[in-house]
């Protein structure tokens, strides 16, 4: 995620009054955009594909985590969660997730 910093750092000012430009913008370039408020940075705006991509990254990278931590666990001799209940909750929580998409 490169930013060039004379062409992705604008005022919210700019941004409000030029939203259509810039929402294209974030879709053609998929680079972030930093507004800045008062000269200082204030937010990040990212395109809904960028944006998801970064979520996804971040949840599977939680996943690896929890299951770093399972397996060194293990590897202590420390007991797990049974698998049925395990199972229950992935079942439970794919369930979830398929009611959210849709």
């Amino acid at each position: 995620m490169n930013v060039i910093l004379k062409e992705d750092i604008i005022s919210l000012t700019d941004f409000a009054r030029n939203t259509r430009k810039h929402t294209q913008a974030l879709k053609r370039t998929s680079r972030p955009r930093i507004l800045t408020h008062n000269g200082r940075a204030s937010a990040v705006m990212l395109s809904v594909e960028h944006f998801q991509a970064l979520s996804d990254a971040a949840e599977e990278y939680e996943a690896d985590m929890r299951l770093k931590a399972a397996l060194e666990a293990y590897d202590r001799g420390e007991e797990g969660t049974p698998a049925d209940i395990v199972f229950k909750r992935l079942m439970a929580k794919t369930e979830a997730r398929r009611k959210s998409k849709a």
